[in-house]
């Protein structure tokens, strides 16, 4: 006769196995957007990033891609993010930068994201963040800059005066400093606009021009290099909170590393692209060494002090923080 005891051992351990093989099969599922698409160069990073979460969750969590800017424009990503509607996002905090401290700032940074960790930074921005529901995992991208594109040469700051210059916050207030007149527009805009001839020129980091086809329509490349790669690993807030600690320390330790690991490899494929888009006919202009560094100076100081004048009492922080 069996007795209680050993019938209640017996389905405590039949219990036990049913809960383990209900977790195996239900890992927390993160679901992700991304401002660009899923294969765009600038995304190569960020897909080792959640590869990488995901081979090392062992089935517990998954970050799931959902989609990119066709299923939520880029510019309402964040607000997606901070209600819930998704739980990850990888964004250019020139989107939403306006939300949360009054004006895009996180290209300018002179600074690594190593050591924006070591000197305070990546705490302030944590803070900032989570004033909107949102925490900052890192810098999901960096060692990658950022030109001004045009479909004709410009020699000097001059040649930049009434012309129309597709921009984000990234380069809006740098723009109106050239005399230029800024149009925002989404990425995937540029072209139509290019080819229609509503814009002169454009803004954008060196990588994704020859994927988006932009060297077909825009012909020159303004050598200066300015700014760097302003895209971040974004989570919900509430989902981060719900998130058991190990796996929190999991996509914690995994951003550390991949920010270290691909500094180099996104250079490198951004040289290789700078090269490509050569190679397809695009001209590379150079200023003269003085025009070059009122060119870069410029850019630096006029996006700098739109940061200070949206947000008198953090911008001079920022400022601090982020230059050498």
């Amino acid at each position: 006769m069996v007795s209680l005891r050993k019938i209640g051992t017996l389905a405590a351990v039949v219990a036990g196995l049913w809960a383990g093989a209900a977790q195996a099969a239900d890992p927390i599922v993160l679901k992700m957007t991304s401002f660009l698409p899923k294969n765009d160069v600038n995304m190569t990073a960020w897909r080792a990033f959640v590869d990488d979460v995901n081979e090392k969750a062992k089935g517990r969590l998954e970050i799931k891609w959902i989609g990119g800017p066709e299923a939520i424009p880029g510019f309402k990503q964040f607000e997606a993010l901070r209600n819930g509607v998704v739980d990850v996002m990888f964004g250019a905090e020139s989107y939403y930068g306006q939300q949360v401290t009054g004006a895009p700032y996180t290209h300018l940074t002179r600074l690594t994201p190593w050591e924006e960790r070591a000197n305070g930074y990546y705490g302030f921005r944590r803070e900032l963040l989570a004033k909107h529901n949102v925490h900052y995992l890192g810098r999901a991208e960096y060692g990658v800059w950022f030109h001004l594109f045009a479909n004709k040469p410009y020699k000097s700051i001059a040649d930049f005066k009434g012309q129309k210059i597709r921009v984000s916050g990234t380069y809006e207030a740098f723009v109106k400093a050239l005399g230029a007149a800024p149009i925002t527009l989404p990425g995937n805009e540029i072209y139509t606009a290019l080819d229609r001839k509503t814009i002169d020129g454009y803004g954008w980091a060196v990588l994704g021009n020859i994927s988006m086809s932009w060297h077909e329509v825009a012909k020159y490349i303004m050598e200066p290099r300015i700014f760097q790669m302003n895209i971040e690993a974004l989570v919900n807030l509430n989902s981060w909170n719900k998130l058991p600690a190990d796996l929190q320390t999991l996509l914690t330790e995994a951003m550390i590393e991949n920010e270290k690991k691909y500094t180099p490899v996104m250079a490198e494929i951004a040289e290789k692209e700078l090269a490509e888009m050569q190679a397809k006919g695009m001209q590379v202009v150079k200023f003269a060494p003085e025009e070059a560094k009122k060119y870069v100076d410029l850019a630096y100081e006029s996006q700098w002090a739109a940061v200070i004048q949206a947000s008198p009492e953090v911008g001079p922080k920022l400022k601090a923080l982020l230059s050498k």
